[in-house]
């Protein structure tokens, strides 16, 4: 933990994000020492979250992890953003059920001027798409992007302060409709509402008081925002994957690129699908031509 105090302006909840300990005992006062936790099973994720308050990242590791097991969901993706940005880039964090071949939903941006895109940070509950085939509120452009990363139903809702949304939550479906459970809404908008907002927004708050550059990273430009001007698209990539990427853009087979890279093909395969992951593409066509648009990428 880093307990200097860096900064005295104040976070949400009259948070002093110089001392990170104060910060934590504040937030387990307001949600563990009191009933403010509706859906009881988040408590152990408040704690939780709480011990890394001074990571974002790790914070939101925890947190989609524990939504996904959960609500029994395949993905779980998050972002940083403002209503009022013209694009949301989603996939900050992510987690995907490790059982099933799952795409990223990041990568690319998403049109935040959609009209599900403002009910979800308008709406003061989450926004609930059934049946994504079936839903007449999705619009083209979306619907691609859901059907895409093989979205049949979906969650979304926004995290808010007293300051307004500062970003967003989605839980995916991938593999079957969501299941007809009374209380699965519930225990997602409760979770969102009463354990993430508040702690994600302090932890920001805090990781970007300790780290001036965070600003830049951890607000509406999220971490998985690949290749759509810059070669820094490729810091996610291992050295072993960047040469594997840079073997697949010169349009060479599996066979041809384990036989260069002395690999087998099993090897090469896991490779690739890390590749089009962190890239947040579904297919190797599509991977190529995220990287032919790399500036910089020396194939």
């Amino acid at each position: 933990m880093h307990s200097e105090a860096q900064n005295t302006r104040q976070a949400p909840g009259d948070v002093v994000l110089g001392d990170v300990y104060g910060a934590q005992r504040h937030l387990r006062a307001r949600l563990l020492d009191s009933p403010n936790i509706r859906n009881k099973p988040a408590r152990d994720l408040a704690a939780h979250m709480l011990l890394h308050l001074d990571d974002v990242t790790t914070c939101w590791s925890i947190a989609t992890r524990w939504l996904r097991d959960t609500l029994d969901c395949q993905r779980v993706d998050t972002g940083f953003g403002r209503p009022d940005d013209e694009e949301y880039f989603p996939g900050f964090a992510e987690a995907k059920n490790g059982d099933y071949d799952v795409p990223s939903f990041g990568g690319f941006a998403v049109d935040n001027r959609d009209p599900i895109m403002r009910a979800m940070w308008a709406g003061n509950k989450p926004v609930v798409f059934a049946d994504i085939k079936q839903d007449r509120r999705v619009t083209p452009r979306l619907r691609k992007r859901m059907s895409g990363a093989r979205t049949k139903s979906k969650f979304g809702a926004a995290l808010r302060t007293n300051g307004g949304g500062f970003g967003l939550i989605c839980a995916d479906w991938t593999e079957h409709l969501v299941p007809n459970e009374a209380d699965l809404f519930d225990r997602f908008e409760q979770t969102v509402t009463d354990v993430l907002s508040p702690i994600i927004a302090v932890a920001k708050d805090i990781t970007e008081a300790q780290d001036p550059q965070a600003a830049v990273k951890h607000d509406a430009v999220s971490v998985f925002h690949y290749g759509r001007r810059g070669s820094g698209a490729l810091d996610a990539l291992t050295s072993a994957e960047i040469e594997v990427a840079r073997l697949v853009a010169q349009g060479l087979s599996y066979k041809e690129i384990a036989n260069i890279r002395g690999r087998s093909l099993s090897t090469i395969d896991h490779q690739l699908r890390s590749i089009r992951s962190k890239m947040g593409v579904s297919s190797t066509s599509n991977l190529i031509v995220s990287l032919s648009n790399l500036d910089g990428f020396d194939i």
